[in-house]
């Protein structure tokens, strides 16, 4: 039985819990940026990086070095529905590490208060369990003060994590991507400049190959012309010497 059951069973009758842990809303989602439509292979810069940006998730011991199992869910227009579990892993970490060794959250904190409400979840109307949740835990020295302030911090705490985690996405984008991208792009251009030399080349090919016919048409036609003359000239200087053999 936890704390708040204990505080509580005095008070308030609960049924055995078949479910356990932190249900937390999803962090947010950033969605990748779409290729560009256009001619061009490179899509618009990035916004420059803090030079050695670093984040866990990328550059740190925890960087996963294989594609995860798990395929993530897009809507129709390609933006990412469900964030992958192990995302929601590193921010549930996130959160209670800081818990654990942040002085900022020792004792009764908006933590604690937010796993004291999965205790009672038997409590239907949301209004009398946030205020049950929030009696029992005073006792522990949890105020509205420090709960809405460690909240805040919280969200600060993932607020930060969010940034450092683009800047060394960035960064390793910078690094490992635009490279090809350009590399990409010069290809592109000299492919561009290939297929107009292509089409160039063919044009040459057609008007030489007309001109070649053209001539060898007109060097034929010569030739025949030529040979077909000097053969009906022999044939008239054979004739003549045949009249001439016949009447002399």
């Amino acid at each position: 039985m936890s704390f708040l059951k204990q505080l509580l069973t005095p008070f308030v009758e609960f049924e055995d819990d078949s479910k356990q842990g932190l249900a937390k809303p999803n962090p947010p989602v950033t969605t990748p940026a779409a290729a560009p439509a256009t001619p061009s292979f490179l899509p618009p810069p990035l916004p420059a990086a803090p030079e050695n940006a670093q984040h866990p998730l990328i550059n740190g011991p925890a960087a996963p070095v294989t594609i995860p199992d798990h395929v993530p869910t897009y809507s129709a227009g390609g933006t990412i529905t469900e964030p992958l579990p192990e995302h929601q892993q590193y921010f549930e970490r996130l959160i209670d590490d800081a818990n654990a060794r942040n002085p900022l959250f020792q004792g009764t904190d908006f933590k604690e208060f937010v796993d004291s409400k999965i205790d009672i979840d038997d409590i239907q109307d949301e209004a009398l369990k946030y205020q049950t949740a929030y009696n029992a835990l005073k006792s522990t020295g949890l105020t509205k003060e420090k709960l809405v302030s460690t909240g805040q911090e919280y969200l600060n705490l993932i607020g930060r994590d969010l940034n450092a985690f683009q800047s060394a996405h960035a960064q390793q984008y910078q690094k490992e991507v635009r490279p090809k991208e350009e590399l990409l792009q010069t290809k592109a251009q000299e492919l561009q400049t290939l297929t107009q030399r292509l089409t160039t080349l063919k044009a040459e090919i057609n008007q030489i190959s007309q001109e070649i016919t053209l001539t060898k048409d007109k060097m034929n036609t010569t030739k025949n012309s030529f040979l077909l003359a000097g053969e009906n000239k022999q044939k008239e200087i054979q004739t003549e010497l045949q009249k001439i053999t016949q009447h002399f």
